[in-house]
Order: C-alpha cells, then sequence, then structure tokens
C-alpha cells in the first residue's frame, strides 16, 4: 500500500506531497487516456471575468492561464508572463512569453493582454473588478510588453493575478462569441487543454493542446471528462469502482474509510479556505460588542473541528491560515471561558441571556456545526435558532444583511489581502464586508498591508490585525479545512497547489 497521506496543515505549514509511485514504480509518463474528474456541483460559466464559483476555476487551470502562477509553497512564478518589475510602488512591467497562441490560433500578445485588463474593468457582469481596482490603466510598451499603472501600491496584485484575474482570454472569440462564451470556451484559451463541450448537468469535455507552447512534461492525457455528482456516497462509491478517477473533496466524515481503501490515494492539501460565521454589526444584538464577546467565548472551537470536522482541518485563529506565510501561530485560537462569557453578557446588558438567529446552508456539515454551537452557546446561556437555506438564499441574506449571524465559508486566496482586505474594509464595493464593520484602526492596517513591500513588514501588520479582529470580532472564526481529494492509483504525476486547484499537466495515467 503505498501512502501520500500529509500531515495536517498546523504541524507542517505547507507540506505537500506529490502522487507519484515509487521508485520500484517507477515509469515514464506515457501519453493517452481520458481522466475523469466527479464535482459535487455543476460548473456555472466558462468565462473566467464572470466566474464566482470554485469549481469553475478546477475546470480553467486547464484551459486558460495566468500571467504569473503558483508552486507548491505559494511563490509566484512566471506564466504567460515570463518576467516582472516594479520600476517604483504604482508600476509593474511584464515582460510575456513570445510563441504562445490561443487555441483559435491567434497571438497571445501584449494587445491582448490589455484587451484582457480592459474587458475586466469595464464590462457589465464582471466579477473581476474588484481584484483589478487598484489598476488605473493598461500601456502597451511594445508587442510583448504591458505596463500597469496603478492608481495606488497592491502588494496584494501579484498573486492576484496567479488566478482569474491574471487569465488572459482570446479576444477574438470574447468579441465574437459574446455571452456565448459562458458556455462555450472553444478556441479560448492558452492552455495544455482545449474546450470540447459542455452538456448541462452531465459533463464538461477538455482535450490535449497539442500546439501546447511549453515543451517540459505535459499535457499527457488525451482528454479531462468532469461530471457533477453531488451526492457524496454515490460520488465516493463511483471512485471505488472505477467510474471516476478522481473526486475534488472528500467530506470528513469518509476520509478514514477511504484512507484505509486500497484502491484509492488520498493527498490532504492544506488549504487557504477560512470558514467562519458574520456577525451582522448593524443592528441588535451584534451591535454591542460585548455580546459578539459572549458568543466567541461560548465556543469551544477543538471540539468542533474534532466533532464535527474529524481533525480534517485546525481550530482557526483568524481569517489567515496555517499554509500562509502571513500566519502567526503565536496568536491562539479564542479558547473557551464560560465565565469570561457571562462576565461579557451582564456588560452588554443581557444577564441573563439573549436569543438570535444563525443562518447557514442547508447541507449535513453545516447543519452538524450549527446544533453543535447551538449546544455551546445553551451552557452559557445564549439561545440560538438555526435558519437553514440553500446556496443562492444565504448569498442574497449576506449582501442584502438580512441577517443576525451567517455563515461563510471561503476558499481562500494566495495573498492574505484576499482573506481580509475585502471582509473588514469600511469603503463602499468592499461586496464580502456583509458585517457591516467600520473601524479606522482596521482600515489603517488593511491599507498599510497593500502599500509597503516588504513581507516581513506586511506580516506584523497581519499579526496586528489578527488581534483587532479577535477583540473587535466581525467574524467569529471556526476552522481552516484541509482538502482531501482522492484519486485511483493509477492517477500520476499530480502535484497539490494549497490553493486547491487541480492542474493536471504533468498528470499521466498508468
Amino acid at each position: 500500500r503505498r501512502d501520500f497521506l500529509l500531515t495536517s496543515a498546523a504541524a507542517s505549514g505547507a507540506a505537500l506531497a506529490s502522487l507519484d509511485a515509487f521508485p520500484a514504480f517507477a515509469q515514464t509518463p506515457k501519453k493517452g487516456g481520458t481522466l475523469r474528474v466527479g464535482f459535487y456541483i455543476e460548473a456555472a460559466t466558462m468565462d473566467p471575468h464572470f466566474s464566482g464559483s470554485k469549481i469553475d476555476r478546477q475546470v480553467y487551470h486547464n484551459i486558460y492561464e495566468p500571467l504569473v502562477t503558483l508552486d507548491v509553497k505559494l511563490g509566484i512564478k512566471p506564466g504567460l508572463a515570463e518576467s516582472w518589475q516594479q520600476p517604483d510602488p504604482k508600476t509593474v512591467i511584464f515582460k510575456l512569453r513570445r510563441g504562445v497562441k490561443f487555441h483559435d490560433g491567434t497571438d497571445f500578445n501584449a494587445e491582448a493582454a490589455r484587451f484582457n485588463f480592459n474587458r475586466m474593468k469595464t464590462e457589465a457582469k464582471s466579477v473581476r473588478k474588484g481584484e483589478v481596482a487598484s489598476i488605473d490603466s493598461v500601456d502597451v510598451v511594445d508587442a510583448y510588453t504591458i505596463k500597469l499603472n496603478l492608481k495606488r501600491p497592491d502588494a496584494a496584485l501579484l498573486a492576484t493575478l496567479t488566478d482569474r484575474a491574471g487569465m488572459m482570454v482570446s479576444p477574438k472569440v470574447a468579441q465574437e462569441r459574446g455571452s456565448e462564451l459562458e458556455r462555450n470556451a472553444k478556441g479560448a484559451g492558452t492552455g495544455p487543454f482545449e474546450f470540447v463541450e459542455w452538456v448541462k448537468d452531465d459533463h464538461i469535455l477538455i482535450k490535449r493542446n497539442e500546439s501546447y507552447w511549453n515543451k517540459t512534461g505535459g499535457p499527457y492525457l488525451d482528454r479531462i471528462r468532469y461530471r457533477p455528482i453531488p451526492d457524496d456516497t454515490v460520488k465516493l462509491q463511483s471512485l471505488q469502482t472505477g467510474e471516476i478517477d478522481v473526486m475534488d473533496y472528500v467530506q470528513p466524515r469518509d476520509v478514514a474509510a477511504v484512507k484505509a481503501d486500497k484502491n484509492v490515494v488520498v493527498v490532504d492539501v492544506p488549504s487557504l479556505a477560512d470558514f467562519a460565521y458574520q456577525l451582522n454589526l448593524t443592528r441588535p444584538p451584534f451591535q454591542t460588542k460585548a455580546l459578539r464577546q459572549a458568543v466567541a467565548y461560548s465556543l469551544d472551537l477543538e471540539q468542533i473541528v474534532k466533532g464535527v470536522w474529524l481533525n480534517v482541518g485546525v481550530p482557526a485563529n483568524g481569517p489567515i491560515p496555517p499554509t500562509s506565510w502571513a500566519y502567526d501561530r503565536s496568536i491562539e485560537p479564542i479558547k473557551r471561558d464560560l465565565a469570561k462569557a457571562k462576565a461579557k453578557l451582564a456588560e452588554g446588558g443581557q444577564p441573563n441571556g439573549f436569543t438570535f438567529t444563525m443562518t447557514t446552508n442547508n447541507i449535513p456539515i453545516n447543519v452538524q456545526e450549527a446544533e453543535v454551537i447551538q449546544a455551546q452557546l445553551r451552557e452559557a446561556g445564549i439561545t440560538m435558532k438555526i435558519k437553514l437555506v440553500d446556496s443562492a438564499t444565504l448569498l442574497a441574506d449576506g449582501n442584502g444583511k438580512n441577517f443576525e449571524m451567517i455563515s461563510y465559508q471561503w476558499s481562500g486566496r494566495p495573498d492574505p489581502d484576499g482573506n481580509t482586505y475585502q471582509f473588514y474594509k469600511t469603503t463602499p464595493g468592499t461586496s464580502l464586508n456583509w458585517s457591516g464593520i467600520s473601524n479606522p484602526q482596521i482600515d489603517s492596517l488593511l491599507d498599510r498591508s497593500r502599500e509597503v513591500s516588504s513581507q516581513a513588514e506586511r506580516k506584523k501588520l497581519f499579526s496586528e490585525l489578527t488581534k483587532l479582529l479577535q477583540e473587535e470580532l466581525p467574524m467569529v472564526f471556526i476552522v481552516h479545512p484541509i482538502e482531501p481529494k482522492a484519486f485511483s492509483p493509477r492517477v500520476q504525476g499530480y502535484e497539490p497547489i494549497p490553493d486547491g486547484m487541480m492542474r493536471f499537466k504533468d498528470v499521466w495515467l498508468r
């Protein structure tokens, strides 16, 4: 039995393993075959500039390419840009790779890159506007050089460009196809695989790009077929019986059984995710800080992570995960202290406790977590009602501030700015600040963390921010989950990156 299990994120930081056979099995990668991947839901759109779904990104990283990419330690390395420089804090110059063609045969060059940035900034349906907001304008210096002129320094920008905001779409396809691109991405990318078809509720099919620019390694696979299989039990059985080769996420309750199965290889990917609850600071009861603190002191995070998540994750001390360079392990998660909780209730004018409603997703693990939290709060004299909704309602309630406490599961971003700025900044337009927090000290730390370029300095600012968030509690932080992915033993050469995205360029089938 080959084991490729990783230690927990807490113990290993971002320690990662790749799915390769031991030397006894060592073989040269071979071309061919169809990789069959099971997802928990249907994709939403094939247009990276319009996408707000994590599932979409799983497909994108194989057909589109960003200007810069991530390595397994979340370092930034060249992608479609072969190099970059920052002559001053408000200018970024990218030298673009020559000889790259979109799948439709047109050239990727500086004009194409400028078109993409302008599209993200101006297109009515663009979901990337916030991510590229610091870019004022883009100049074409020459055929393969672009210059980004920033409105203000943005130390997080490079990391942001490793995902959808950095992905380049063929201008010809975008202009000719218009909104049809959302369903049909034929010819649109530059990546190792090309879009073939999307049959709604059945599959998305992509195929090897025979003229891919990068001649080292893959692509080896002929095709990749993605299927939505919403039922976790069915998806797991499909993997165990050989109907699919990869599943994107193993539910905590299934991890032990899957790890015991000789016909499955599990890779624990410590993620960038931050699972928490936003508290509505714009109305009672959570306008009152002491009552927010009473809730936090009533919770036993260790018990939640052990009982609900079955230790497939670690208790959170704030929004920044242990996989991040900015994580400060000297800051403890808030510990349960019922005496403190009761003192805070008295301070908040509710010595006998109070009642509020929590809104959460109607899926088994969220319901289980809500019930555990409800029981823990009861011991402190706080009554919590549970309101179960679907994902669309959760989003609408959050955006409309129609909640008292609401669950928020964020898949995370490679720069800590992506886990913080849009949640806690006062400025209008930071759409994820559902709590309505507006705190000059927090605003100042967030702004400075973008203006300072030194990582050591930024880490200090994020540590100060974490301590301040534990005090102000616009969110109650629960867990940084690990994302176990499961594979058929035939799958070789998979390299896990902590953003949880499955890149299949160098994967092959034994």
